[in-house]
């Protein structure tokens, strides 16, 4: 047999492999999608079968346990739990527990493989939301999976699971940064009852860990509970790393603490850029007046982010952009200037029409740096 014989055979046998192969992904995808009609059709029947059993108390439509064991079932009652409020979401909670529905998604769960059935049961546990399965919830903060902790943080923060805030609290130094922040959002669903748990992992923390602490005071101010107000002060007060002060200082200006004022004025001051740059923005959403001289001094600040921010906290002040339209107009600073037509640029503002010429047309440089900044933020 020659080499071209030998070749041609070769390339024979590769088409035909790889006919087989394409109808073989041919027959998987129209067999994978017949599944997924079929699986579609019976989850709008069990959605139906549990709207009547919530609909009427003596409904005799049998939830067999074949049905129960269904994975559409579990989907149907997903669907339905999101639709529920109030006495009907008891009703269906009795109909989860009385055909063992946690029970079958906690045993998954602890089953040591497959990653993708142990996913799928967090995730059923979490949306279900049945107080039932706190306990489980609890254990797999712990699980090897990070998807997994997540899932059942979400879960226990869906049941408003209160003994479940301080082992995710204490977990944020110590997990990946997506596990944490998922945590964040879960610790800011459970409202206040988060806060005192969150003001006392800072305060025992702060001086040698930095992530946690930092999205812990985020978090706080997520939650907008204006008793930790004094708590946070005494952290910034405190704290010597310049990255949790900062966070601090952003809590502040998110709780909108006239509390602060004093402290972020005096950072006003600071060596450290950053936190002047920080306490400018926080005393512009606080939104009190007696700040813009404090400002219009922070817009001539060596400091590029200073300055712009020290701008932007202007044009949200009662009579900020009228000081911000004279300092881009007649300022000597060229970098205040700078910094104030921007901020007017941002705000969507422009200059009032006594500073254009006859014309109505502007010729001043700094103008047309406004107008086309405008016309670009527009655009």
């Amino acid at each position: 047999m020659t080499g071209l014989d030998i070749a041609q055979y070769s390339a024979l046998i590769i088409f035909a492999v790889n006919t087989l192969l394409m109808g073989a992904m041919t027959v998987f995808k129209a067999m994978h999608r017949r599944r997924m009609r079929l699986h579609d059709l019976r989850r709008s029947s069990y959605v139906s079968l549990l709207s009547r059993h919530l609909a009427f108390d003596h409904c005799t439509d049998p939830i067999t346990a074949r049905i129960a064991q269904d994975p559409a079932f579990l989907d149907a009652l997903i669907d339905v739990r999101h639709a529920l409020a109030g006495p009907e979401i008891d009703t269906l909670e009795e109909i989860v527990a009385r055909h063992g529905v946690v029970q079958r998604q906690v045993e998954r769960l602890r089953s040591p493989f497959p990653l993708g059935r142990r996913l799928r049961a967090a995730v059923a546990l979490a949306e279900i939301g049945d107080e039932s399965a706190a306990p489980v919830l609890i254990e797999a903060l712990d699980d090897r999976e990070p998807e997994i902790r997540i899932q059942a943080a979400r879960g226990l923060g869906r049941i408003r699971w209160t003994p479940a805030i301080d082992p995710i609290v204490w977990r944020l130094g110590s997990e990946i940064p997506w596990v944490r922040l998922r945590y964040s959002d879960t610790l800011a669903s459970f409202g206040t009852s988060a806060t005192w748990p969150l003001l006392a992992y800072v305060k025992i923390n702060h001086r040698h860990e930095i992530e946690g602490p930092k999205l812990a005071l985020r978090t706080i101010a997520q939650i907008e509970d204006r008793d930790a107000i004094q708590p946070i002060l005494e952290v910034l007060d405190e704290s010597t790393n310049t990255e949790i002060r900062i966070a601090a200082i952003e809590a502040l200006g998110e709780l909108r603490a006239l509390e602060a004022l004093p402290a972020l004025r005096s950072l006003v001051h600071s060596a450290i850029w950053e936190l002047r740059a920080k306490s400018v923005s926080a005393l512009g959403r606080i939104g009190d007046s007696s700040s813009i001289p404090l400002l219009r001094e922070g817009i001539k600040d060596d400091n590029w982010w200073v300055r712009r921010n020290s701008a932007a906290a202007l044009s949200h002040l009662p009579g900020g952009v009228a000081i911000l339209q004279e300092i881009a107009i007649s300022a000597s600073d060229e970098f205040a200037a700078d910094a104030a037509a921007e901020a007017l640029a941002l705000a969507g503002e422009t200059v009032p029409i006594e500073a254009e010429s006859a014309d109505g047309q502007s010729h001043h440089p700094r103008l047309l740096l406004i107008r086309t900044a405008v016309s670009e933020v527009q655009t």
